[in-house]
């Protein structure tokens, strides 16, 4: 008894800070049940402790009514990578929502971005529309082309963990291609899925030979060989948008659809439960790290939306209208001294927005709805 006392009295005081200064709910067009709040903070520091409580979200400064197709960033990392449609790509400090472009400008239309892990400070890929895969080794300063994808659509790219024996993966030109230096490129395989577009890619992160891919109108594909052999992974006949393994456990993987929402495999891809947003067109997911039961999914026309049980259940996050309710991607982002508070990152038709966010508060607020 003493303990569920506990348990409501801490809720309450959550709910009193967190909810009652700042916010109303309501409801959306759907019917779901929402939480509204302020939108229009200024500065471009969006982590301050303080602002932890109310999670507003704000307009990247210099991205206003652009396209942001592809976001990327590491906690090795001191910047933020946008990747735009047909401007390049951008950069901002890290924490921060004040983006610049680099040296890699308009027209290129960016599609995916990539860090690699082992040297997030520095190296980065960029898979560009009908330009093959551009790199950097100075942090977004300087970009150089890499060698057997000229000329050719890359919508995806994956560095390994591992980089053994394989050091990245990029879905393009209707087939996979791998790399083991990051500099040259070659088919592997993948070319008997029958699809042209390879929209996202991840990496197991004990074997770069696992890897799995979503695709347009296939599914989700598999491989366990590095790319050679794909076979299909539970989820067809769906184009499949964005994959995420959980961090600490690559068993559990969780599908953004175009047409049904998300769904969830817990035994590494072999079946598959749909978790949510039945409806939804899905185009990108981000998992906590801190703690992995919170789940961000980023819509087409339905703004962000989260899960603090792991994709049980599902509630709309506020303030994202017109454009900005267009999200392509999202990154969510720990600067460093922080403590638990979190950048989590949107890319839309309408420029980049941020909002704190944290990996505790409200666990016991009664605002979730299955979606």
């Amino acid at each position: 008894m003493g303990r569920n006392f506990s348990k409501l009295a801490l809720a309450l005081v959550v709910f009193a800070v967190v909810f009652l200064p700042s916010t109303r709910s309501g409801h959306g067009a759907s019917g779901e049940r929402v939480a509204t709040d302020p939108v229009g903070a200024t500065a471009s520091r969006v982590y301050a402790l303080s602002d932890c409580a109310s999670g507003w979200w704000e307009q990247g400064g210099g991205t206003s009514e652009l396209i942001i197709y592809a976001l990327a960033s590491h906690s090795g990392s001191p910047r933020i990578y946008a990747g735009l449609w047909g401007d390049g790509v951008y950069i901002t400090p890290s924490g921060t929502n004040s983006w610049s472009p680099t040296s890699l400008m308009a027209p290129l239309e960016i599609a995916a971005l990539a860090i690699d892990p082992a040297s997030p400070d520095t190296i980065v890929f960029a898979g560009t529309i009908g330009n093959g895969i551009k790199r950097s080794d100075s942090g977004g300063a300087v970009w150089t082309a890499t060698m057997g994808l000229e000329g050719r659509d890359v919508w995806s790219v994956a560095v390994t963990s591992t980089a053994d024996p394989i050091y990245a993966y990029a879905g393009a030109g209707g087939g996979i291609y791998i790399s083991i230096d990051g500099t040259n490129w070659d088919l592997a395989g993948g070319t008997g899925i029958g699809t042209e577009r390879f929209y996202t890619l991840i990496v197991d992160p004990q074997d770069s030979r696992t890897a799995f891919v979503g695709t347009k109108d296939k599914g989700v594909y598999r491989t366990t060989d590095g790319g050679i052999g794909w076979s299909s992974s539970g989820l067809s006949l769906m184009t499949v948008r964005a994959l995420a393994f959980h961090p600490a456990d690559s068993r559990i993987i969780y599908a953004g659809t175009e047409s049904y929402g998300i769904f969830k495999s817990t035994n590494g891809g072999v079946s598959w439960l749909l978790s949510g947003l039945d409806g939804h067109k899905v185009l990108a997911i981000a998992i906590n790290s801190r703690n992995p039961e919170f789940v961000y999914a980023g819509t087409y026309g339905g703004g962000v939306w989260a899960s603090h049980d792991g994709g049980h259940n599902w509630y709309r996050m506020p303030g994202l209208a017109g454009g900005a309710s267009f999200v392509y991607s999202l990154t969510l982002f720990t600067p460093e001294g922080e403590g638990d508070c979190q950048v989590l990152y949107a890319g839309t038709t309408d420029g980049v927005w941020a909002r704190t966010v944290t990996s505790f508060y409200i666990l016991y607020l009664p605002l979730v709805r299955k979606g």
